[in-house]
């Protein structure tokens, strides 16, 4: 008898303690942001990548977290203020911490960064308010809701994207629209910083900018721009839609502005004046103008 409850008792033990272990991980895991942000912007700040708008974020304010995912290869949910990103992107594909981004690929550093541009955008809207925000992240703020109200509201989208002069027009709800600015403005930041990391390619870490670089960065931008590789989309919120398209690309009509591209290259990329004014002046030239403008009244 005293055996039978001896083994009892030392099963319960073990279900309790390997209970704490999971709770423990878990702890580990939800508060994973919190405890790599400082690590993470030291890291980036070593490799030559922008980190202060990773510095207007509270680490308390994004969740992270791995999985295995098998529809896209990271997710952010800002109803929640969770990212999601898979498990590759963690130390030994472990699922506890962020793996070192000099262990990164250049495409695994661009998503990354893709992801935190979209942490950075819901705080700047989700967080403590304007009146807790730098004055660059009150640009942005502004600058976004300036573009809400209209670009990335009353829009033309491509049906079928290989068709690019297909196109219909949709009048988008407020959180259809805040994903199609969120991820056209996350594409581009991927797609510089990708872009960047590939121009350094035989050296560690990004230098600064030379005039074959700024030539070379150009050319990149202009075709990028020009083939469509910069547009961003939404996941229609019609469950009718949806089930006809999981994604709808905006046309580009609707793509990024010059004004768009220079405050990101300025208060998220930190880049200097001559890429900030270049940027610009390459999506104004290789914008689409041949569809009249749509109203914004």
């Amino acid at each position: 008898m005293q055996g039978t409850l001896k083994w009892v008792l030392g099963i319960l033990l073990l279900g309790i303690v390997l209970g704490l272990v999971r709770f423990a991980e878990s702890a580990e895991n939800y508060n994973v942001s919190a405890n790599a942000w400082p690590n993470l912007i030291k890291e980036a700040e070593g490799l030559g990548l922008p980190t202060q708008f990773l510095k207007e974020i509270d680490p308390n304010f994004v969740t992270v977290v791995f999985e295995d995912l098998r529809t896209y290869a990271a997710e952010y949910h800002p109803e929640d203020h969770r990212m999601i990103l898979n498990m590759r992107l963690s130390f030994n594909s472990a699922g506890g911490v962020l793996k070192s981004l000099d262990g990164m690929t250049h495409h695994d550093v661009s998503l990354l960064y893709h992801e935190l541009l979209h942490a950075y955008m819901d705080y700047l809207f989700n967080g403590p308010g304007p009146e807790a925000l730098s004055a660059n992240a009150n640009r942005v703020l502004t600058f976004a809701n300036e573009q809400l109200r209209c670009h990335y509201r009353f829009v033309r989208i491509n049906p079928v994207r290989q068709r690019r002069d297909a196109t219909e027009m949709r009048f988008l709800s407020k959180e259809d629209a805040w994903e199609v600015i969120n991820e056209t403005w996350a594409v581009f930041i991927g797609w510089q910083l990708w872009t960047k990391l590939e121009q350094h390619r035989e050296v560690e870490g990004i230098r600064a900018w030379t005039d074959p670089l700024m030539e070379d960065w150009a050319t990149r931008l202009t075709a990028a721009n020009t083939s469509g590789e910069l547009l961003g989309y939404y996941e229609p919120d019609d469950p009718a839609e949806r089930a006809i398209a999981r994604k709808r690309f905006i046309a580009p009509s609707n793509g990024l502005t010059p004004e768009g591209v220079k405050l990101l290259l300025e208060v998220v990329l930190e880049e200097p004046k001559d890429i900030i004014d270049e940027g610009g002046f390459i999506i104004k030239e290789t914008q689409d103008t041949t569809q009249e403008k749509l109203p914004c009244d």
